[in-house]
């Protein structure tokens, strides 16, 4: 397997770790109105790494990272319905796809400009 595989699989763990803190843990001024933008950011990078680790792999990896990007938004929110003291929502899922896709065309565009 290959470092940004790693890299990329290390991420996703990482994500789901920090979703199964219950609620009550979560430092205070992470739950402040800065919540969609840490959404956007987290997934953002979650972009970046997934495209490094299969741009070489498939064909239309732009469109198939930023489903799977958008599909690991989903699952994480419904995961953490069954965390207590946290609770799924739909506008930190349309945060986590703002962030993948932006992720992705940001590490494309970077990627064709140093071509």
């Amino acid at each position: 397997m290959s470092y940004p595989k790693i890299q990329f699989f290390l991420y996703l763990f990482f994500i789901l770790i920090v979703s199964s803190i219950p609620g009550k843990s979560v430092p205070p001024v992470l739950a402040l109105t800065w919540d969609k933008l840490l959404h956007v950011i987290e997934y953002f990078f979650l972009g970046i790494l997934g495209y490094r680790a299969y741009e070489h792999r498939y064909k239309y990896i732009t469109i198939i990272i930023s489903m799977f990007g958008i599909f690991f938004g989903c699952m994480d929110e419904i995961w953490q319905s069954f965390i207590p003291g946290r609770n799924p929502s739909y506008y930190d899922a349309i945060a986590d796809g703002i962030g993948v896709i932006l992720g992705v065309i940001t590490i494309r565009m970077i990627k064709k400009q140093s071509k």
